[in-house]
């Protein structure tokens, strides 16, 4: 029974990402099909990711989706599956990739957070991340929204820039030094739980 809903699940899946696709130019539709497809199974329709630990990739800056798949292409930046997907595409994939999902539009699931962490991590977002990272207030962002990614993930990425795991975005590891000099472990939650609570 389960795999019998698996399995009508996923043809909707796919029948959802073709409307999507018949939109654009009808000359890229085929090959952008194929190559979005590979990425629905973890990251979502339309990249509005369900998993708990992958990324919503949906309305990314087309420059930061470029840098983190030549990032993982190259080995730069930590992965699990990615670096080693990411191998088997040509620059020019990429570009289609990204003009395609930088395209669509934020879906957000609800995820268990804590109300009082997540009360806190908003006092703390606004003062360290709020620059970059806009939530509140009309300023356009210099880098991706974080509110609704998984909170898993956020978790992940964070450790890694902070263990120097993932040194190709310098900056982020300064911040991340500096915010854990003035703050602890345990702010670092609340921050995660402030960008979880957006649902």
């Amino acid at each position: 029974m389960y795999y019998q809903r698996l399995k009508y699940a996923l043809l909707f899946s796919g029948w959802l990402f073709t409307l999507s696709v018949n939109a654009l130019d009808t000359h890229q539709a085929p090959q952008l099909s194929m190559l979005v497809n590979t990425c629905v199974a973890c990251h979502g329709i339309n990249g509005s990711s369900v998993g708990p630990a992958t990324p919503i990739i949906a309305g990314m800056h087309k420059p930061l989706f470029l840098k983190a798949m030549r990032d993982m292409k190259s080995g730069k930046r930590p992965s699990t599956l990615m670096g080693l997907i990411a191998q088997g595409y040509t620059d020019q994939e990429f570009q289609l990739m990204a003009d395609f999902f930088t395209q669509q539009k934020i879906v957000r699931y609800p995820q268990p957070f804590d109300k009082e962490k997540a009360r806190r991590g908003r006092l703390l977002h606004n003062q360290y991340c709020n620059g970059c990272h806009k939530i509140e207030g009309p300023t356009e962002l210099l880098s991706n929204n974080l509110a609704g990614q998984k909170m898993p993930y956020i978790r992940q990425r964070l450790f890694e820039f902070i263990n120097g795991e993932d040194q190709t975005t310098p900056v982020m590891r300064s911040s991340l030094k500096h915010f854990i000099q003035n703050n602890s472990e345990s702010d670092l939650d609340d921050l995660i739980h402030y960008f979880g609570s957006h649902q």
